[in-house]
């Protein structure tokens, strides 16, 4: 039986993790992308509903590929992705100090990527007259980032990306939308280690301490909110930023 699929970016990452086996997604098989590492994943089995692949979004051969080969195992085409990918400045380094190849580098993975993916799917969708794209941003394009500011010009960079997609789509019944939260709830120490992860760890407390709620947002907060974005009951919100920050002004 043909399947149309989900493609779910980052789908090692802690927040990509928990959406290929969230069960408000189940309906949906899933090509599930990840870099290098899948130790995350390692409790999913290729089988109908799932589909793990290593995949470059720098690549857009190897984008190409791995596409061809989901279509194989499922039948379908495309119509839904989740864009969790991303890379932070790891480097942690002001604008005054930062290496501007680090830089480039930062902004280069998280917006190239970004449009990579989704220049090799727009065709089908449009072809399909059908498509549902989540973007993951971050409360960052509100507040800018010290010390992280390639990441904070990236993420504003992939909401105009976005917006532009819109605008570009949307007689075609294609809807993207970013949600941009705060500090996902994870385990720093499994990712992070040294000088970065005592930046993130502060970040992270600082941010409790000034949002109304006092929390870090859910991973099932954002799970949910993905669901919505990916239905076929929504017909108008397209180009969205969602912003889910506890409150903050």
């Amino acid at each position: 039986m043909k399947q149309d699929f989900l493609i779910i970016t980052g789908a090692n990452g802690q927040m990509g993790s928990y959406l290929a086996q969230y069960p408000g997604l189940k309906e949906y098989p899933k090509l599930l992308l990840y870099y290098k590492r899948s130790d995350r994943l390692q409790d999913i089995k290729d089988n109908e509903q799932h589909m793990k692949l290593s995949c470059d979004l720098m690549d857009a051969d190897a984008i190409s590929a791995a596409l061809n080969a989901a279509k194989q195992h499922f039948g379908g085409n495309a119509t839904r992705l989740i864009h969790a990918a991303a890379i932070r400045s790891s480097d942690s380094k002001s604008v005054a100090e930062c290496d501007v190849e680090f830089f480039s580098h930062t902004i280069d993975v998280n917006l190239i990527g970004s449009l990579n993916i989704i220049k090799a799917l727009l065709p089908e969708m449009k072809a399909r007259a059908f498509g549902r794209i989540v973007l993951f941003t971050s409360v960052v394009t509100q507040t800018g980032l010290a010390y992280g500011a390639a990441y904070a010009a990236a993420k504003m960079a992939m909401v105009n990306l976005a917006k532009s997609i819109a605008l570009e789509n949307a007689a075609d019944n294609i809807l993207i939308n970013c949600l941009s939260p705060g500090p996902i709830e994870c385990d720093l120490e499994t990712d992070y280690q040294g000088g970065y992860l005592k930046f993130r760890q502060d970040y992270f407390e600082a941010y409790k301490q000034k949002t109304p709620t006092r929390k870090l947002i859910s991973k099932a907060e954002l799970a949910l909110l993905c669901n919505v974005l990916l239905s076929d009951e929504l017909g108008n919100l397209t180009g969205q930023e969602i912003i889910i920050n506890g409150g903050s002004l």
